[in-house]
């Protein structure tokens, strides 16, 4: 079977290596749902089922939410997915209120969508001919499958309708954890992936009229024009990005150079789950020859890495750190012993033994997680990075975002725990409460194909732990212009500081 969409085909393994469920995206009768109109008893039906789902196997629904507020989003769920009668209509339901539950691991993944939901978001031709980027609140396009736009150029408006209120209109629909907004603003650029949310959601927001978008554009003459653009699907807008030379999909190979005194090992992904590369030599063989030919300086790139294998992070710092690193990250908060029988014929993931936790859990009575299950199989004794014989004795930098959301933010977070780098960029994702994860499950509505990813475990916290991510030692704040002109503001930021060194 061949996918006609083969630039999601292409993240499926990294998606679950990073601990978000999906599903390789099936194109034939693999769902029997079909695209028919919701009738107010499927749309109610549809209704009991997530919300009976979320609160029932979700651990952490008040994290970053008061009770207060996640019962006003279900109340809005409740009102808005009764009245869909469509699946469009559901989707965007069900998105707002995983997005509303501010966890980065619940939500409406693109992967897992069946039938009518799936095919709505992925095969009509509604969406911009444009690959964009937000840097500073605007909208830099990056390519462009319409002749009549030029990489380089800004979006003012689609539709009329403003940047900034295009990103206010989006951001109840997007997933991070907690207070983490950069992240949720991240999916919306097309630099991080073949597609971004701005593809799933604004067709569905605010649709094409007669199959065009009326967007006002700024050259970087400063010339502003309003032109018409056909409306693409994503197949014909990769097809005709391709023919024009100028769609080169995000590799995800790891690299490693030097040039003179200072090295660079770049790491797009940690998604080496089923992988024949043999990533603990390579980190080795790194450092290694750091040390043969005595670089004084490496950065590490992580900037574009959700994450993925969290081993690929304690081997890294098990080079970088002088004195053993103690941690407990670990997630074994859960909501259920057994899953609701009346549950289990929505639900899927890739172990069903997630389902039924009978003898391995016991009731957690004090603390955050009281009146919840702690799992006995994943006792919470705390782990140990070793650093080797000879840890490297240059300077280290590590560049991160706000893309680090799951094993990346961990291991920034331990960088700066232990001093063991320092961190250049902006604002990681993910937050110190822990994140939630490790098992997956996702409900798939029975009428419209919509399915939302729910995480089945939590790590502990409490009251004291801040909702927030990690702040680099060295911030540096993203500019337009300098996007535009391709420039590399964080490297710039290191060999500034590099230089200083060398004074």
């Amino acid at each position: 079977m061949t996918s006609p969409f083969p630039f999601l085909i292409r993240h499926a393994q990294r998606w679950a290596s990073a601990g978000l469920a999906c599903l390789l995206l099936q194109t034939d009768s693999a769902s029997e749902v079909r695209a028919e109109p919701l009738s107010a008893d499927q749309a109610a039906r549809e209704v009991r089922i997530l919300t009976k789902a979320l609160n029932s196997l979700h651990p952490a629904l008040t994290k970053y939410r008061s009770q207060v507020e996640i019962s006003a989003a279900f109340a809005r769920f409740e009102q808005r997915g009764q009245a869909a009668r469509s699946a469009a209509e559901m989707y965007l339901a069900a998105t707002e209120l995983a997005a509303a539950i501010r966890c980065g691991h619940t939500w409406t993944n693109v992967l897992n969508q069946a039938g009518a939901a799936k095919t709505g978001l992925l095969e009509p031709a509604n969406k911009l001919p444009l690959l964009l980027g937000l840097v500073e609140g605007r909208w830099l396009v990056l390519a462009s499958a319409d002749p009549a736009v030029a990489a380089g150029d800004e979006v003012l408006a689609v539709d009329g309708v403003g940047a900034a209120q295009m990103v206010e209109r989006l951001m109840p629909y997007l997933r991070a954890d907690g207070s983490s907004d950069g992240k949720r603003l991240r999916q919306l650029s097309h630099d991080r992936n073949d597609y971004s949310q701005l593809d799933m959601l604004w067709p569905l927001l605010s649709p094409p009229q007669e199959g065009r978008y009326r967007v006002e554009l700024r050259r970087a003459s400063g010339e502003r024009l309003t032109l018409a653009l056909q409306a693409v699907s994503l197949s014909e807008r990769e097809a005709a990005l391709s023919a024009r030379g100028r769609l080169t999909p995000p590799s995800e190979a790891w690299t490693f150079k030097v040039d003179g005194d200072v090295a660079t090992l770049t790491m797009p992904s940690w998604s080496v789950w089923n992988s024949k590369f043999d990533w603990a030599a390579f980190i080795d063989e790194s450092f290694a020859r750091l040390k043969r030919e005595q670089v004084p300086h490496l950065v590490i790139d992580i900037r574009a890495n959700e994450g993925g294998d969290g081993a690929v992070g304690n081997r890294l710092l098990s080079h970088l750190i002088r004195e053993p690193l103690s941690y407990q990250r670990l997630q074994n908060v859960s909501s259920y012993e057994r899953v609701p029988y009346a549950l289990a014929r929505y639900l899927d993931t890739w172990d069903y033994s997630f389902f039924d936790r009978t003898g391995d859990v016991e009731p957690i009575t004090v603390g955050t997680a009281a009146g919840k299950f702690r799992l006995k199989s994943k006792a919470s004794s705390p782990g140990l990075i070793t650093p080797v014989a000879t840890p490297y004795a240059g300077q280290a930098f590590v560049l991160v975002g706000a893309e680090n959301s799951s094993a990346t933010f961990v291991f920034a977070d331990f960088v700066q725990r232990a001093h063991a780098a320092t961190l250049v960029g902006q604002p990681t994702g993910g937050n110190q409460r822990g994140l939630n994860g490790g098992q997956l499950a996702w409900v798939v509505l029975p009428h419209s194909g919509v399915a939302v990813d729910i995480p089945l475990l939590a790590a502990a916290y409490t009251e004291a732990t801040p909702d927030a991510s990690v702040t680099p030692e060295l911030l540096v704040q993203p500019s337009f212009a300098a996007a535009a002109a391709g420039r590399d503001l964080e490297m710039e930021a290191v060999v500034a500081r590099i230089a200083q060194r060398r004074k």
